[in-house]
């Protein structure tokens, strides 16, 4: 095994299994026991009529129709069987999984299969984006709205509609077109915003695009479907980096040319260890994307009649796209709840909840724009999948919940695939800020004479070397020869000597192993018996 700890970085001068499904399955297995009394309860409510409303009321009113209210309907109605929902959402389409619009569509053989928004998963398995599940959504509009007297029991889909205020005091709801409607209890999932960059404005509207929703994805792979396009990514992180390497394979037979411009040494600088982030960045490479790191876009013009936009960044080169992507994060969309007068979260964004995810009395939230109390991690706000499916769920079971209230206590995953040599899960907090201890599996080499030769260094020979250092491993030492090294590891991130992140390299299906011990005080002298779970010493 290969160990190498980190310290973080000096401070710069002033000047984001199935992963889809097999996580929920089994949190809600582990959910059962406690559950079991509730679910005796709803089996007595299912038995009874469903009630009746006066008009324009819904006793759960759902803001958002994404994977957070759709978790959150389905655990309503497990708990609340007769219970009338209406779900409301800003775009033209149903609750859907976000991930492949960067990931497994951009690998489709079949245009066909992507036009139908859909992906083969990890096994080879077809599916569907659009969220699927045992109860039934009735999609409406305006008018078909307004016909309903009274809200029965089922789920109904209000599609291409803003919320545009909410009164907590009179639980009530105001409607883009002002109608006014009643809930008993409210969720606001309302997600993210893309973040912008003023720099940008010098380049026509249509050169430029964010990346967030189905109609991002349709846009910019339109895009690309023809030959002999310039394509720039501007960020470094989770999206910037997978939708670089996604369009570059995507593009690889159609003269599709990718370049990634960030600030950072290496894609994934915020969140990888520094010599494991400029090891990503030469796979990255090595996938046809041309990586301009620690570079910054000064300023930019349309050039060749308004058909491609000319970026100069700070260090004076020029760069032409025929299309920019700007993929540098989102923000919490808060409008409607700052608004209302909810609690905002100035360090992180996102609406204040407590432990059981709400916010004011009936109102509670899930999803990215929660900022929520981590009872191992403090405080936090999380941007990915899992997270809103949970906490989506956990919200739904305490507002289906008379008495007893739920902890929303999961700690959240995210996975993310560059190429070919680079799949990862992870847990809590990754921040390369953070310092690191990282445990590596070294593959034998071939020698002249052919026969294998074993290059695991004992763990004492390495530890004690970089202890005595605890630096960031410099660039200059990440070499050729020394890449194929991180094939299999685990990162350990620690705080105040805590075990606060695990990334899990190219080492899969131990997320539960992981989250048996974030939090926990890391020790030296048992990180042997630590590791051990994770398989590496099997190498």
């Amino acid at each position: 095994m290969i160990y190498k700890l980190t310290a973080p970085p000096p401070k710069k001068k002033a000047g984001e299994s199935d992963h889809h499904e097999s996580h929920k399955k089994a949190e809600e297995d582990a959910e059962e026991a406690e559950e079991a009394e509730e679910t005796k309860t709803a089996s007595v409510v299912a038995s009874t009529a469903s009630p009746k409303h006066e008009k324009d009321f819904y006793p759960y009113i759902l803001i958002g129709a994404g994977t957070a209210s759709f978790a959150a309907m389905e655990a309503i109605r497990e708990k609340d069987p007769t219970a009338a929902i209406l779900i409301i959402g800003n775009e033209d389409i149903g609750p859907y999984m976000r991930p492949p619009l960067s990931k497994e569509m951009w690998f489709n053989k079949s245009e066909e299969t992507t036009e139908n928004l859909s992906f083969k998963d990890w096994q080879g398995k077809e599916r569907n984006i659009v969220l699927q599940g045992k109860e039934k959504i009735d999609t409406l509009n305006l008018e078909d709205l307004e016909k309903i007297m009274s809200a029965e029991s089922g789920v109904k889909l209000l599609t291409g509609v803003i919320v545009s205020d909410l009164n907590v005091a009179e639980q009530s709801i105001t409607l883009n077109n002002g109608k006014v409607l009643k809930y008993g209890k409210v969720l606001l999932a309302t997600g993210g915003v893309p973040k912008t960059l003023p720099v940008l404005k010098g380049a026509n509207a249509d050169k430029v695009s964010t990346f967030r929703s189905v109609e991002d994805f349709k846009h910019l792979h339109s895009l690309v479907k023809s030959s002999d396009k310039k394509i720039v990514v501007i960020g470094g992180g989770f999206l910037g980096s997978e939708l670089a390497v996604a369009i570059s394979h995507y593009g690889k037979d159609k003269n599709i040319k990718v370049t990634q411009i960030f600030p950072e040494d290496g894609n994934m600088g915020l969140v990888f260890p520094r010599y494991l982030s400029k090891w990503t960045t030469s796979q990255v490479e090595q996938e046809g994307v041309v990586v301009k790191a620690n570079s910054r876009v000064a300023s930019t013009k349309t050039v060749n009649e308004g058909k491609q936009v000319e970026l100069t960044l700070e260090n004076g080169e020029k760069v032409v796209a025929d299309h920019v992507v700007v993929a540098v994060g989102i923000e919490a969309n808060v409008e409607l709840a700052k608004k209302a007068g909810l609690e905002l979260d100035d360090i992180r964004g996102g609406v204040v909840v407590n432990a059981e995810l709400q916010a004011r009395r009936n109102v509670y939230c899930a999803g990215d724009m929660t900022s929520f109390h981590d009872v191992t991690l403090g405080r936090r706000r999380v941007e990915h999948y899992d997270n809103a499916i949970l906490g989506g769920r956990v919200a739904g079971q305490n507002m289906a919940s008379d008495k007893l209230h739920k902890t929303y206590k999961h700690q959240s995953m995210f996975w993310s695939d560059l190429g070919p040599h680079i799949g990862y899960e992870a847990v809590g907090i990754l921040d390369s800020k953070l310092s690191t201890v990282s445990i590596w599996t070294k593959k034998p080499t071939v020698t002249a004479e052919g026969d294998k030769k074993e290059t695991t260094s004992t763990p004492s020979e390495t530890s004690t070397a970089e202890r005595a250092t605890a630096t960031p491993l410099p660039a200059e030492a990440v070499k050729v020869e020394d890449k194929e090294k991180y094939n299999k590891g685990l990162v350990l991130y620690l705080k105040d000597k805590k075990i606060v992140g695990l990334l899990m390299w190219n080492n899969f299906g131990k997320v539960e192993d992981a989250r048996k011990i974030l939090g926990q005080v890391y020790d030296t002298e048992k990180v042997e018996a630590l590791v051990k779970p994770f398989g590496i010493h099997e190498e």
